[in-house]
């Protein structure tokens, strides 16, 4: 695991499209972060994004893992990429932040997963909606016993999102599988998870409904959790913007909607929901900066390759079911 260090982190990003450059914004407001390299295949690409966040381009990959003033990488690249990319970042001993998901198969994921473990640098995956402030605040009352014995979780995260010639891979089955899932759906993987446990078993149906779009439109999953509880997740790429995670006991139900920024509870003998007023967070900056805190401190981050690994067996357990015309796959 990485030592703590007491001056600024020096980051790298890898992979410098429009999400490369969220994270770049983003890093110049975390304080005790500056990003100092980039890297991408293209010169003319890394050039421009370098003058553009300040940073130095790095000649080559080989280049970019071999700088060792830097303290951290983040890969924003497509996910067919990410097993080579961290494999090769965590033998150069770089510690890691990466874009979710992990990869698109559990034995690629454990693969990064045991070389970050192999060369001890922290390994961080981008699976931010689970600290959004409303989804804290259903997590709390879970754990508090407010909602009492939860028999059913819902999320639902579809927005339009394509087809998009700036992004092509992203329409890409092979980048894509299962409609939303790579680009929206692990997120809610993510949050069921971290609300409501490992997943014992799923079924999924995913379809297309318009025949100009080249990936399913409508993707949605049942799921039982090893406590017994229920889950529904729903996602599509071609839907208006809902991004919303719900919890119901048998003593209250607790949701986290419009993207963790409103949170809503209603007691088991109430007719309505009520809003509660909550102080909401920026998703991306609250990850980026509990991985610097992690490169400063050498802690383990919460949303750790082992947590990812999980949300992969998820992904390909669905992919499983559509494959089996809808078929329970137990995990």
């Amino acid at each position: 695991m990485a030592r703590a260090k007491a001056e600024d982190v020096r980051l790298g990003i890898v992979g410098l499209g429009n999400w490369g450059g969220r994270l770049a914004r983003t890093v110049a407001k975390i304080d005790g972060a500056t990003l100092a390299t980039c890297y991408a295949r293209t010169s003319s690409r890394r050039e421009a994004f370098a003058k553009d966040h300040n940073c130095v381009p790095a000649q080559s990959f080989e280049a970019f893992l071999a700088d060792d003033a830097l303290d951290g990488v983040i890969i924003a690249t497509p996910h067919t990429t990410h097993t080579e990319i961290v494999t090769a970042a965590a033998n150069a001993g770089r510690n890691i932040m990466i874009e979710k998901p992990i990869a698109l198969t559990t034995a690629e994921a454990q693969s990064c997963v045991d070389a970050a473990r192999a060369s001890g640098v922290i390994l961080q995956v981008a699976h931010y909606r689970r600290r959004l402030t409303a989804t804290r605040r259903v997590k709390a009352m879970i754990e508090a016993g407010e909602l009492g014995h939860v028999h059913h979780f819902e999320t639902n995260f579809s927005r339009p999102m394509g087809p998009d010639p700036k992004r092509p891979w992203r329409d890409e089955e092979s980048e894509a599988p299962a409609g939303g899932m790579t680009a929206l759906g692990v997120h809610m993987v993510d949050n069921l998870i971290y609300l409501g446990g490992p997943v014992r078993r799923l079924a999924a149906l995913s379809s297309i409904l318009d025949d100009s779009t080249p990936l399913d439109d409508m993707t949605s999953v049942l799921l039982q959790f090893e406590s017994g509880a229920h889950g529904v997740l729903n996602t599509s790429l071609r839907l208006p913007m809902v991004a919303t995670t719900s919890a119901h006991g048998d003593k209250a139900s607790a949701w986290s909607e419009a993207d963790g920024t409103r949170f809503f509870a209603q007691q088991i003998d109430a007719e309505l929901r009520t809003e509660q007023t909550i102080e909401p967070v920026d998703g991306v900056t609250a990850n980026l900066a509990a991985y610097v805190e992690c490169l400063r401190s050498g802690t383990e981050p919460e949303t750790s390759g082992e947590e990812a690994v999980k949300v992969v067996a998820v992904l390909e357990a669905i992919q499983r079911s559509i494959a089996s015309n809808s078929a329970f796959v137990d995990l």
